[in-house]
Order: C-alpha cells, then sequence, then structure tokens
C-alpha cells in the first residue's frame, strides 16, 4: 500500500530472510545474514548495513589498522565485526567468547586467532567490541587503559558504559551503530545520500518528551477512536477525539460545520484544537482522517506526540463506517472516495507517523494492547 522501498531486518530473522531473497550482497554471502533488503523491480537483494555501523565510528576515533582488537561475542553481530574490521585492514584480530567453540567457528571463516574466555584477561588491546548484550562480572577483569577503546554493538544494554567511565576510556555507544546502518539502509533503499547526521543525547531526550502524548492518524474507519479508548484506559491515560473536540468548540456537529461554513473553517478548528492538545501530557489523541492535510499539523505532530499510524484498506474502513456520520461522503461512491483519499493523503501518513500498525484480520482491543506492549517496552512506562 506504501510502496515501501525496503526493510530493515532483526533477531532471530537476519538468517530466515535469506530464504525468500532473490540475491545476495558480497558481504551477506560472506556471513551469512542480512539485515537490509531491498526491493528492486524485478529481485530483492539482501545487504548487510551493520558493517557500516562498526566502520564508521571507528572511523571517527581515527583508529589505526595497526591495532589490536577483541571481539567479545561469537553471533551475527561478531560476524558483522569481523567482516568490518578486516575491510579496515586489521591484522590482529582476536575473538573470544563464553562458547569457545562458536568463536572458533567465526575464526575458521576468518584470519583472526580465536581465544578462550578465560586468557582474554591476561593480555592487553587496544580496543575491545563487546557484542555480548548482557553484562558478564569477568568484564570488570580485563586490562583497560585510558588509551582503550570501547565499542558496545547493543544500544539497549551497555555492559561496558559504566567499565569504561570508571577507567577514563573511549566509549562508543551502540546507538552509534545503529544510526550508521540506518543510514546505510537509507542509501541503499532510495538511491539518495543522507550526507553525516549527528545524533546527540538531546534527540533521545526529544522523543522521550513527547512520549507521553500519543496521537493516533489514519484513514476513517481504521479504528482510531476504538483502539484508543483502551489503549488510553490500558496506559492510565486520558482520551480525547479531535472530532469531538472540534463539536465542542464550534457549538455543531461536524456535518452542520460542513454544510454551513464549509472545510476551511473545519480545518481551522481542528488545527487549534491540536495546538491546544498537545500542550497536555498522558493523553491519548485520536485525530481526524484528514488531519494530516496541513503541512503546519504535521509538524506539531512529529514535534510534539508520539504518531501511531492505524492502517486499513480502503475495502477494509468501507465495511467499519457508518456513512450517515461521514459528510465527506454522503450521496458518493464511497470505497472510491476511500480509496482516492487514501492515496491522495498516504504520503502524509507516512511522513507523520512514528510507528504503523495494521489493524486488519484482527480486533480493536487486541491491537490497543499490541500497542500498550510496544509503548510500554519502548519507552519503559
Amino acid at each position: 500500500a506504501f510502496d515501501i522501498k525496503g526493510i530493515n531486518v532483526t533477531a532471530p530473522f537476519k538468517k530466515d530472510i535469506l530464504k525468500i531473497v532473490d540475491k545476495k550482497s558480497e558481504e551477506v554471502e560472506a556471513m551469512n545474514v542480512a539485515n537490509t533488503v531491498v526491493f528492486g523491480e524485478n529481485e530483492t537483494v539482501a545487504y548487510n548495513t551493520d558493517i557500516d555501523g562498526v566502520i564508521n565510528p571507528l572511523k571517527k576515533r581515527n583508529v589505526s589498522a595497526e591495532n589490536s582488537v577483541l571481539v567479545l561475542g561469537a553471533g551475527g553481530a561478531a560476524r558483522a565485526v569481523v567482516v568490518a574490521l578486516e575491510k579496515m585492514g586489521f591484522k590482529d584480530i582476536f575473538i573470544s567468547n563464553r562458547s569457545l567453540e562458536k568463536a572458533k567457528i567465526i575464526a575458521q571463516n576468518h584470519d583472526i586467532l580465536p581465544i578462550d574466555f578465560d586468557e582474554v584477561f591476561r593480555k592487553e588491546f587496544d580496543i575491545i567490541i563487546n557484542t555480548i548484550p548482557v553484562f558478564v562480572e569477568a568484564f570488570d577483569r580485563l586490562n583497560i587503559q585510558d588509551t582503550t577503546v570501547i565499542f558496545d554493538a547493543n544500544y539497549n544494554v551497555k555492559p561496558f558504559a559504566e567499565i569504561a567511565k570508571r577507567n577514563n576510556c573511549t566509549y562508543i555507544d551502540g546507538l552509534e551503530w545503529l544510526i550508521a546502518q540506518g543510514i546505510k539502509s537509507y542509501t541503499l533503499m532510495t538511491g539518495k545520500e543522507n550526507g553525516e547526521i549527528e545524533f546527540f543525547q538531546k534527540d533521545l531526550s526529544k522523543i522521550q518528551a513527547k512520549s507521553s502524548r500519543i496521537s493516533l492518524i489514519g484513514p476513517m474507519g481504521s479504528w482510531k477512536t476504538s483502539v484508543g479508548r483502551p489503549l488510553a484506559k490500558r496506559l492510565g491515560y486520558k482520551f480525547y477525539d479531535v472530532d469531538n473536540l472540534i463539536e465542542e468548540k464550534a457549538g455543531m456537529s461536524i456535518t452542520d460545520i460542513f454544510k454551513t461554513k464549509g472545510e476551511n473553517y473545519f480545518r481551522e478548528i481542528e488545527t487549534e484544537v491540536l495546538n491546544e492538545f498537545v500542550q497536555i501530557d498522558r493523553i491519548v489523541l485520536s485525530t481526524g482522517g484528514g488531519i494530516i492535510k496541513r503541512d503546519e499539523n504535521i509538524k506539531t505532530l512529529r514535534d510534539s506526540t508520539w504518531n501511531i499510524l492505524l492502517f486499513a484498506s480502503p475495502v477494509e474502513c468501507f465495511s467499519r463506517i457508518n456513512i450517515d456520520k461521514r459528510p465527506l461522503l454522503k450521496g458518493k461512491n464511497v470505497l472510491k472516495v476511500l480509496t482516492e483519499l487514501f492515496e491522495e493523503r498516504k504520503d502524509r501518513y507516512f511522513q507523520t507517523s512514528d510507528l504503523i500498525i495494521n489493524t486488519e484480520n484482527s480486533t480493536s482491543s487486541k491491537i490497543a494492547e499490541y500497542l500498550y506492549e510496544d509503548y510500554s517496552k519502548t519507552f519503559k512506562v
């Protein structure tokens, strides 16, 4: 429906995805895992941009290929690290894992040395790249100097953050990996260079700040109200329906607004209501299908709220709506109008949304529960 150009793939599907693609990049052939699939006109191509996720942050630190490197872990991320290091020209590479046999498998395919987990504490490494997503007490025994560079691959769990701080050494956050691989994926999917993106902790703070306000967007019939009410209840937030707020502000029904005042008047009040209510924390806002027609509304939504697009096809929406309450649809070929509206607005929905969920083949209560789980895990509410 949205003509998506590609997808990112994460665990546990990085190997399984290879069963259904048409072509694999050179890096994917070497690693047998992919994290990006690009949809071409005639074929699907698998890539692994995690390699860029490793290379770019290291290049920013001006590390030398003469440095010794310890790779901790032996999963898909570790494979990406090894391939990246080889591309950068590193020769002195060691890999260690709690299960040494897994490390040996990677070492056999590359010119690197497997090293027993207990042995790493007797050596000194210039660079340590950790792909183990849990803290291991033994990490504290590593020989770390203030010149050591430490790179945590995981952007959510950061086992080495405190260790690096205590030792006053260079620390690379896994968020840099995430951003770098994303930039490469963007280029592969669109053919456009996005340039250098500077990422700061304050950007995360902005996302966290707007997360206490949720806006549900999407076409009429996509269940914004049906999902919004139970989602707000589950979160302990207040629920507001923008259409109801417009009626209260105008002192008349939406049907009468369109009849007597016209759509422009309706859109003016809609913008006023949006600007007023995005100042309130801990709310779920059900918006009208056309709220994204105005650029200023898109900017307000993007800046102020966490925007969830509820997707349903025009045919599915048609089966859900009450035409008597829809002034734009009366006396018209409803399915044709819904299809035209979706085609006209879909790119604007897409650019506004932070998250998209398919509401077809489910129930509004299940969708509300899915969203509650996702939101709770994302923002740890």
